[in-house]
């Protein structure tokens, strides 16, 4: 064998193995700050125990069995599982909460036990998440994860609140802003 060769296999070798080292790193850099090893896994099967639609101060319970609880459940995994665009700073004071809940349309998932979100950013103890679906946070579409009756700031925006808009238009809420 040339030398030529063997130090182009070499070169190959090192390149191979310095982009495995990276890829390692990063993998393991996200995995330990996310605190799940499976992040990069896209999906949601947590099954709610109950979903709460509010709309201008009215407020619509959804439980299991109940006509269009499987429809808001299904939007709401399905929006979950489509992932994350990125996270903001959004946090929502309490005035602010109080706002959604009698102001404008909103929706409201309450969990039994600690949900499973598989993302790259760490998602702490979280059995609750609100929607808002119009107001001022409703763009971009960001969830709003909580436990124990609060929200947490750090509102990640999801890729997708379709599924969810589809839902409610279904079950007769008028979500949809006054043209201009």
């Amino acid at each position: 064998m040339s030398r030529s060769r063997r130090a182009g296999t070499n070169a190959i070798q090192l390149f191979l193995i310095l982009a495995g080292f990276v890829l390692l790193a990063y993998y393991l850099t996200v995995s330990l700050t996310s605190r799940d090893f499976l992040w990069f896994v896209r999906r949601f099967q947590d099954e709610a125990a109950r979903i709460v639609v509010y709309q201008s101060g009215q407020a619509a319970e959804y439980l299991p069995g109940q006509p269009g609880y499987d429809e808001l459940a299904s939007a709401v995994k399905t929006s979950l599982a489509e992932g994350f665009a990125r996270l903001t700073s959004t946090g929502f004071s309490a005035q602010t909460l109080q706002d959604a809940y009698a102001q404008q349309v909103t929706l409201e998932v309450f969990f039994a036990q600690p949900i499973e979100i598989h993302t790259w950013f760490p998602t702490g103890r979280t059995t609750q998440v609100l929607f808002p679906v119009t107001g001022p946070h409703a763009e971009p579409p960001i969830v709003l994860l909580g436990d124990k009756g609060k929200y947490r700031a750090g509102a990640p925006v999801l890729n997708s609140n379709e599924p969810i808009l589809e839902a409610l238009e279904a079950l007769g809420v008028d979500w949809q802003l006054p043209a201009d």
